[in-house]
């Protein structure tokens, strides 16, 4: 206090003379009125003065004596940066040297479970023997500004995790075209060991000049008019000869001030799609002009495909201890006429698991047909995500409609698809434009799940596909089915429905999964009385079963 009393001597108010009364009474309302709390502690003495705000922001009451910030840190500062907060103030008052103290940490809120950002500034004062006086300085609440940052750092954060698990290429070019930001899908494409490693980098660095020159006078015109490239096929020529496609699209990148700093880039490998597409145009000229003659082949055909469908699936078991689960499958697969539009595939998915999906093609006949046969080639292209019911029918809406529109043709096809994991006990589900499966409960109830809507594949490109999730209990039996079944119509052109599929399974209760189908056919032709069917027929059923120490249950 003494010091303070010599600087006010040496003060005036406009070059005023002030009563000391009159300038203490302002220093009192200046740091009542500052938002920053100021505090002293006198070392010698072991005590240590706190400002208003300093109380506030601690949550003390001022009738309350506050603990020292310093010397019972526990008390004050959140767990997690005790030791940083003393270790950093330790070393201050060690070799304070010319700078003052500043340090940041969370100040614990007394008597709740809040805190506060503070930032503590500090001068240390020393007698003539170097031995520390006093430390003087103020509180800075910084929250705001901390949360704001970790909120900036989250956002940074979820945007590398979501570019990062894309399987297309992203990447950012700054006005020279070099990359600034890429994604790991696009390091893996030019070759390189990590994003890091694009940076800097240029086309000329990977594709050829013919490639490079394209690019450079494709980013410029973005750059230029702000008009970008959307779902464009892009052939790439690399460095050493060889050729790929890519499905493309390029953005302006504008800054806050809405200057553009460069553009960004999505690209889709398509490749094979496209060789692919170049394969069924000529297949498809060649089809005109055999049709004659292909009619002839239509019973040859019909029994390929029926080949392609296995005759029995084999069941997927899982066992940990005594406790065994067990996924048995059941199908029907009958053609209208000559070859078909609908197709199914399972497949095992990792060690507990399998994918199930079930396909109608628009129409019938051959283009139908050559539809489901790609869609084959498709599913294989896209098992790394088979866990994720709604990206694996993203992906695959995505790559048809990439075929359709080169093709110039209008095709689409109603999917659903079924994830099963035995260990953790879940059914994932999720359906394009199709009839989302029956499933029955352990005590041979018919319910249908919340499956949400969706178009079917090869529609709309940018189509978003939603998931539900069920719980796998044993005896549980689902069953995914076309509209061949349902559309089925009698003499008086009444369709069979679902709701009679269902009352008929709920009034029969068949015992096991090949019962329930069997006996659905069977409701069928006595609803229709004819033996003749419109439209292809697929019915592929699932039975979920636990047993404990016990035997397996039987196979039907």
């Amino acid at each position: 206090m003494r010091q303070m009393s010599d600087d006010e001597e040496k003060a005036g108010l406009h070059g005023q003379k002030v009563p000391n009364v009159f300038r203490w009474e302002m220093v009192r309302k200046a740091l009542r009125a500052a938002e920053e709390g100021v505090y002293c502690w006198d070392i010698q003495e072991g005590q240590i003065y706190y400002t208003e705000q300093c109380l506030r922001m601690m949550g003390c009451p001022a009738d309350v004596l506050a603990p020292n910030i310093f010397t019972d840190t526990e008390a004050v500062i959140h767990e997690e940066d005790c030791g940083f907060f003393r270790t950093a103030v330790q070393k201050y008052m060690g070799n304070p040297g010319t700078a003052p103290l500043r340090v940041e940490a969370r100040l614990m809120r007394l008597g709740t479970r809040g805190w506060k950002w503070i930032r503590v500034n500090g001068l240390l004062e020393r007698d003539k023997d170097k031995n520390p006086l006093r430390l003087v300085g103020v509180w800075v609440d910084i929250t705001r500004r901390k949360m704001a940052d970790m909120h900036a750092m989250e956002d940074r954060d979820l945007f590398r995790t979501l570019i990062n698990y894309l399987p297309d290429n992203i990447y950012f070019k700054n006005k020279e075209s070099r990359f600034i930001l890429a994604n790991e899908a696009t390091a893996r494409k030019m070759g390189v060991a990590t994003p890091s490693d694009l940076i800097g980098c240029r086309d000329t660095n990977f594709f050829s000049d013919e490639t490079t020159e394209i690019a450079r006078r494709e980013e410029l015109e973005i750059m230029r008019t702000g008009v970008p490239i959307t779902n464009r096929v892009h052939r790439e020529k690399w460095k050493g000869g060889k050729d790929s496609w890519c499905k493309l699209s390029k953005f302006p990148w504008y800054a806050a001030d809405g200057s553009i700093k460069g553009i960004v880039g999505i690209s889709s490998d398509v490749t094979e799609l496209v060789r692919t597409q170049h394969r069924f145009r000529s297949l498809a000229e060649q089809l005109d002009e055999r049709n004659k003659a292909l009619e002839k082949e239509i019973s040859l055909a019909r029994g390929i495909q029926q080949a392609l469908q296995p005759e029995r699936i084999p069941p997927r078991e899982w066992a940990q201890g005594d406790v065994k689960r067990r996924a048995r499958f059941y199908h029907v697969y009958r053609p209208s006429v000559g070859v078909a539009g609908d197709c199914f595939h399972v497949f095992p998915v990792g060690e507990s698991a399998v994918g199930m999906l079930i396909c109608d093609v628009m129409g019938h006949g051959v283009r139908a047909a050559l539809i489901t046969t790609m869609l084959r080639g498709l599913m294989e292209q896209v098992a790394g995500l088979a866990d994720t019911p709604a990206l694996l029918l993203s992906s695959l809406n995505r790559q048809l409609c990439a075929i359709f529109t080169k093709a110039n043709i209008t095709m689409f096809a109603s999917a659903c698809y079924l994830y099963l994991d035995l260990q953790k006990r879940r059914l994932t589900l999720s359906g394009a434009g199709h009839p989302a499966p029956i499933v029955v409960t352990r005590e041979g109830e018919p319910v249908l799940p919340p499956l949400p809507r969706s178009p079917a594949l090869g529609l709309v490109e940018t189509a978003m596909y939603r998931e539900c999730e069920l719980h796998l209990e044993d005896g549980m039996k689902v069953i995914l089915y076309t509209d061949g079944l349902t559309e089925a119509r009698n003499a008086a052109g009444d369709e069979y429905g679902v709701h009679r599929v269902m009352e008929r399974m709920a009034a029969r209760k068949p015992a096991h999964v090949a019962d329930v189908i069997i006996d659905t056919l069977v409701g069928m032709r006595d609803f229709t009385k004819s033996e003749e069917q419109d439209d292809d027929i697929c019915l592929l059923g699932v039975e979920f079963s636990e047993t404990r120490g016990q035997a397996d249950p039987p196979e039907v």
